[in-house]
């Protein structure tokens, strides 16, 4: 399953650089974040608990950012498995400053086995995208804020 878009911030790119590799900022914003801890240099552990449809479930996640540059990008490897099923992704962040505004675009694939995939692509797909616009409307008020 593919995942792409982009999103603007009403913030300098630093600022949302910075927020994007803000542990506590991006558990707070997370859907379904119970935890989110470091365990590494730009390595985490996260406990996710996510309903989809009629199947909901704890996912315990291992996140790896790798291929740093800062302040333009990076990618993203998720390595996560439940009850429900599992989700395995890699993705890459990009920022670009636009007029005192940075857009960031993000893509990637993600793999979903187990009961959690019986719900079909066409919905998982929905609520990816769903819960990836919460996650960064919630980071775009952090960025205003600060």
């Amino acid at each position: 399953m593919k995942l792409e878009g982009e999103v603007i911030f009403e913030a300098p790119r630093d600022r949302v650089w910075e927020i994007l590799n803000d542990p506590a900022v991006l558990g707070k914003h997370m859907p379904g974040c119970e935890s989110l801890n470091e365990t590494g240099p730009d390595e985490y552990e996260a406990v996710l608990k996510i309903g989809v449809a009629a199947i909901k479930g704890t996912y315990k996640a291992k996140l790896r950012i790798t291929e740093k540059q800062a302040p333009d990008s990076y990618r993203l490897h998720v390595d996560g498995a439940g009850k429900p099923g599992f989700v395995k992704g890699d993705g890459t962040v990009h920022l670009h400053e636009q007029d005192g505004h940075t857009r960031v675009a993000y893509s990637g694939d993600l793999q979903v086995g187990g009961l959690i995939a019986r719900v079909g692509l066409r919905l998982l797909q929905g609520i990816s995208q769903k819960m990836t616009h919460e996650f960064f409307v919630g980071l775009g008020s952090e960025a205003k804020s600060g």
